[in-house]
């Protein structure tokens, strides 16, 4: 049955809101416990309840802004964050505009505005373009979709990351290009396209990488020779240091102290503030958040993003517009992605990437960019349309 006779209920998504606003609450009370461990100077946790207000406000502004407006503007966002990323590859390194951070040259130092990472926009306006890519796309072949057609879509795709990668390879920021891989994977899978091409394109890098992690344990000496050999130093470290911590301890210094953390929480924390967590207020807030409530802060934190994405989830699948579900699809990616990798990192369970926790670390630009990813979400709720007669299918 067709939908007719379209309303529109443009309602604010006061769950999400609460929710977000809660978020505001833990990072901010955690992010004090954090600065008192005795390495910090700086009251990180009234900047962070500033850029907090700050997010909100954009949150807020974007959520009124309606997102069918971004199919006629997402290849001026899109151009607009490469270039970003290609100044930031021709001016840097500078130290006085694009410093070299921990081996890479990611972040522009603005006046007033302090430090700026560009990749945090770029995977926003990638997600807006490829979801705008593949909504034209379906909708020219709605009625005729072969395994051609799929493959055509895939090449599109596939287009639009390679030139953001190849400008994030030259940082290096290897933490943004599998953030992108992850936003590549999740609007395959919203698209609809055949699950061959889906299989095809995930299974074989996740065997290499399977193969890697039994090849660094059953044949060492083959591993050093002809793989690591061919890496960049520091990248050879994060997996020493990631894989073998305890024994490399200079390089897995991070992991095992989080780890270290993490176990002297057990069930319900400690309040033991000499404990030394390298990054405590941003890459590891999780392992300060289980040190301090132990097993049960960090069910309490996973709680908290599950309730965020399922949320994410139920505007996507509610959502009329086509284009509505690609966004919220690619943000839903992006951010269950970031949640993951970021807590196995602190687990020791995955490598250390320099993600951050969002919406729980400290950082003004992650905080205002995944801000205004959500504001798109609730942009997508707020302006949906709902209609009488609705198809049961």
């Amino acid at each position: 049955m067709s939908l007719i006779n379209p309303i529109n209920e443009k309602q604010y998504d006061i769950n999400m809101l609460f929710v977000l606003f809660l978020f505001g609450v833990v990072s901010c009370f955690y992010i004090y416990y954090a600065q008192q461990m005795g390495q910090y100077g700086t009251n990180f946790s009234i900047r962070q309840l500033v850029f907090y207000v700050l997010a909100f406000g954009v949150a807020l502004a974007v959520l009124h802004f309606d997102f069918e407006y971004y199919l006629n503007l997402h290849w001026f966002t899109y151009g607009f964050g490469l270039f970003l990323l290609l100044v930031l590859d021709v001016l840097g390194p500078n130290e006085s505009f694009a410093p070299t951070r921990n081996g890479a040259v990611s972040w522009f130092e603005l006046p007033v505005i302090g430090s700026f990472q560009p990749s945090e926009l770029m995977r926003i306006f990638l997600i807006l373009t490829m979801s705008a890519v593949v909504y034209k796309h379906n909708s020219r072949y709605r009625d005729n979709r072969t395994m051609q057609t799929d493959l055509k879509l895939t090449g599109k795709m596939i287009l639009l990351v390679v030139p953001v990668i190849f400008l994030l390879e030259r940082q290096p920021d290897m933490g943004s290009i599998m953030l992108i891989a992850a936003i590549f994977i999740a609007l395959m899978v919203a698209s609809g396209m055949s699950y061959k091409i889906i299989v095809t394109l995930t299974g074989i890098p996740l065997a290499l990488f399977g193969a890697f992690i039994f090849a660094f344990f059953r044949f060492p000496t083959l591993v050093e020779t002809y793989l690591l050999s061919q890496m960049q130093e520091y990248q050879v470290s994060r997996i020493y240091g990631w894989l073998n911590p305890f024994e490399y301890t200079d390089a897995g210094f991070q992991t095992v102290r989080a780890i270290t953390a993490i176990g002297s929480g057990r069930l319900y924390g400690n309040n033991d503030t000499s404990v030394y967590i390298p990054e405590a207020h941003t890459d590891f807030i999780f392992a300060v958040i289980s040190s301090m409530h132990g097993f049960l802060g960090g069910a309490f934190v996973i709680t908290l993003y599950f309730v965020l994405l399922y949320q994410i989830l139920i505007i996507a699948l509610r959502c009329h517009n086509a284009f509505g579900k690609y966004i919220c699809a690619g943000m839903l990616g992006m951010l269950a992605f970031q949640v993951f990798q970021n807590i196995g990192m602190s687990l020791g369970l995955l490598p250390v990437t320099g993600f951050t926790l969002p919406l729980l670390s400290y950082g003004g630009s992650s905080l205002v960019a995944t801000m205004f990813a959500l504001g798109m979400i609730m942009s997508v709720r707020y302006h949906s349309k709902s209609y009488f007669f609705e198809s049961q299918k």
